[in-house]
């Protein structure tokens, strides 16, 4: 369900616009995708590195995202700030991480929330979290789940700020992986 209509997110007192990603907005999340996995690999961790070494390969995940409805943008004043990717269903990626677990069709699964670094700290990371989960639950899912490499111990420890660590899986190099009940 594809829609022109703006939804608000509030964060630290700023309000951000969002909405449905639109074809127009591909190389927009691209390049926050592109940007924040260089970023990453100046903090030592290989979270996103496909980005970097593959851009035009993995586009299609996220195209593919889009073209479902599944993807979102924000925006200020008109500029592509942040963006995350809510799947109603478990994908290949999301089975090898949750094995018999992703069969749960009351999950759905966040991916690829990136802001861009000149808006980090401006709390829109939390911001959105918070809104993918009531989303979930206006969609009505009673869970989401997310995941990060293990050896992205910034961004487990932004996680575990807000949410308790389900446990870490062996797949693709080590993922920790989050379950909230909405």
């Amino acid at each position: 369900m594809q829609s022109d209509s703006f939804m608000t997110v509030e964060a630290k007192g700023e309000t951000y616009q969002l909405r449905q990603a639109r074809p127009e907005h591909l190389l927009d999340i691209l390049s926050l995708l592109l940007d924040a996995s260089k970023w990453l690999e100046t903090k030592g961790t290989t979270q996103w590195d496909y980005y970097r070494k593959d851009l035009e390969g993995n586009a299609g995940e996220v195209v593919e995202s889009m073209e479902n409805g599944n993807t979102f943008v924000v925006e200020k004043e008109g500029e592509v700030i942040a963006s995350l990717t809510l799947e109603p269903k478990a994908s290949e990626f999301d089975f090898d991480l949750w094995g018999e677990e992703a069969k749960d069709e009351g999950a759905m699964y966040l991916h690829r929330l990136v802001v861009l670094r000149e808006y980090a700290g401006k709390g829109i990371g939390a911001a959105l979290m918070k809104w993918a989960e009531a989303y979930v639950k206006r969609e009505g899912k009673t869970k989401l789940r997310f995941d990060c490499l293990a050896s992205n111990e910034g961004l487990n420890n932004y996680y575990q700020q807000f949410y308790p660590l389900k446990e870490k899986v062996d797949a693709y190099g080590g993922h920790c992986i989050y379950e909230v009940n909405v």
